[in-house]
Parts: structure tokens; C-alpha cells; sequence
């Protein structure tokens, strides 16, 4: 039922249930009677029909309103977490279930023409927000998280590149030293006598420092030959290896212009020589040396 408040016009619309009861005007406050359907006009409060029921009349959409007003409380809520990084997400359950409250409202207030659009537009917003400010702090975080990976990536690849030209520059010029700046001779090979386990095949040799530069480490590879000249067997020995763990005469670095030798009485062993060995058959060579002062 449709009817206008007799002080200041204001249209009203209420059921038609509450026909002949009293309420006031949402507008101007003042007591009406509600008319019956068949009442021609509007009386006023003071008509001589008197009810003890009163009602009160509204032109607000109560439940687009009331949509509206939750889907703000649910955005609100939603925004106290969504700036925070990876926590934030746990802020779109929130504003989904917001945002989908909002749209309901709005629905409602289209089919009452409109009426109480405000409060669900208004949330719907909030919870548009709370969505971007998660999306955003979590997305840059992850962007800034990334972009430093792949730094931290770069700067290590270059380490390693930079170390790998160093070993490069390393073993060219131990190769080239090895070469021009080593000498190996006075070399020989055959069975000694030991004490402990008899005839056993040995190696003796000398190694002189012609160059400049001290080194802590030598490696000389041995390989035994058959009577063929084939390669049979084969025995590293470091005459010079200076080490923490190290406490022999091999302890000390080889320094320019010095030699190193066997001590007198003694001699390299080579155990594993099988017994095809030509007595005297070997080839020699220095492999690997480590200058004095290089980290690796």
C-alpha cells in the first residue's frame, strides 16, 4: 500500500497488513494512521480511529543495507592483514566473501528501485581494496624476493667464473714453470733391499729449482714399464708437500735455485709393481705443483 503523510507529502509504501494502525512518518516524525485500502485520503493522528498497535515505517531496504554493512566489516577486517607480505593472502577469503555479499545487496537494491544501493556499493569498494593492497604487497614482495635471487645468482656465477680463470691462469703457468723452471734428473730406478720386506722395486731422483718462485707442493708421477715398454703400473710421490699434518723432510717449500734429493739410505717404494717390470724401464715426470702462497 502506497500513501503520502498528510504534514509534509512525503510517499510511504507498507504492507498492507498494518492497515488502520498508527506510526510515525520516517520523514517529519508525525503520528499517522496508515489508511485501509479502501480509505479515499489520509487521516490524521487525531482521527477518532485509535488502535493499541503501533508499527514503525521505514523507506529504507533493511536487507541491502544490512548486506552492505557486513561486506564493509569483512573488507575493514581484511585490510588490517592485506598490506602485511604472504600474510596478507589470507585476506582474500575475506573480501571474496565480501565482495560476493556487496553484489547480493546490490541485486536487491535494483529490484526495489534502487533503494539502499549505497551501504553494498560502498562495501563491494572496500572489499576491491583489500584484494588489490593483498595482490600488490604480496606480488612486489615476491618481485623484490625475486629479482635479489637472481642477483645473488649473477654475482655467484660471476665468482665462479672469475675462479674459473683463475685455476685456468693457475695450471698455465704451473705447466709453463713445470716446463722451463723444474729440472727432474739423476733418476733411477730398480729393486733395493729392505729390511721389512726384502727386494722391493724402488725410485730415486732429484728435482733442482731454476726459477724464481717458491713452490709447497711437487707431485711426481712414475709409470713402470714391461720389457714392451708398455705401462704396467704407476706411483705418485710429492717430495716437496708442505702441510699442517705434514712433519717430515717433505715439509719444507722448494725455494729458488735450491734442490731437492732423497736422504741418503733411502729410496721411494713402489709395492704395487707387478712382476713383469723390466728392471730400470720407467717413465718420469713432474704432474702438479702449487706455488708457495696460492690458496688452492
Amino acid at each position: 500500500m502506497k500513501f503520502n503523510c498528510p504534514k509534509c507529502s512525503q510517499p510511504i509504501e507498507v504492507d498492507d497488513s498494518y492497515a488502520g494502525q498508527t506510526g510515525n512518518c520516517p520523514t517529519c516524525a508525525e503520528l499517522v494512521v496508515i489508511p485501509t485500502p479502501s480509505s479515499p485520503v489520509l487521516q490524521p493522528a487525531v482521527a477518532a480511529i485509535s488502535q493499541n498497535a503501533t508499527v514503525t515505517i521505514t523507506t529504507k531496504n533493511t536487507t541491502a543495507l544490512t548486506m552492505g554493512i557486513i561486506a564493509i566489516v569483512l573488507g575493514v577486517f581484511g585490510l588490517l592483514v592485506a598490506w602485511i607480505p604472504f600474510l596478507g593472502l589470507l585476506a582474500v577469503p575475506l573480501a571474496v566473501i565480501g565482495g560476493f555479499l556487496a553484489l547480493i545487496g546490490l541485486i536487491l537494491a535494483a529490484l526495489k528501485k534502487f533503494k539502499g544501493w549505497s551501504m553494498p556499493l560502498l562495501g563491494g569498494l572496500v572489499c576491491l581494496l583489500t584484494l588489490l593492497v593483498s595482490f600488490c604487497s604480496t606480488g612486489s614482495t615476491t618481485a623484490l624476493i625475486s629479482e635479489g635471487a637472481k642477483e645473488v645468482s649473477k654475482a655467484a656465477e660471476k665468482s665462479n667464473n672469475a675462479e674459473k680463470i683463475e685455476k685456468a691462469d693457475s695450471e698455465v703457468a704451473a705447466k709453463e714453470y713445470i716446463a722451463n723452471s723444474l729440472d727432474l734428473y739423476d733418476v733411477e730406478a730398480k729393486y733395493f733391499d729392505s729390511v721389512l720386506d726384502g727386494k722391493v722395486a724402488g725410485v730415486l731422483f732429484k728435482i733442482k729449482n731454476k726459477g724464481d718462485k717458491s713452490l709447497d707442493q711437487v707431485e711426481v708421477k712414475c709409470y713402470f714399464l714391461d720389457a714392451s715398454g708398455n705401462r704396467i703400473s704407476e706411483e705418485d710421490f710429492y717430495p716437496v708437500n708442505v702441510s699442517t699434518y705434514s712433519f717430515g723432510g717433505d715439509n719444507k717449500p722448494l725455494k729458488p735455485g735450491y734442490v731437492w734429493s732423497m736422504e741418503a739410505g733411502k729410496f721411494y717404494t713402489a709395492k704395487s709393481v707387478a712382476s713383469e717390470w723390466k728392471e730400470g724401464s720407467i717413465d718420469i715426470e713432474i704432474t702438479k705443483i702449487k706455488f708457495t702462497g696460492d690458496k688452492k
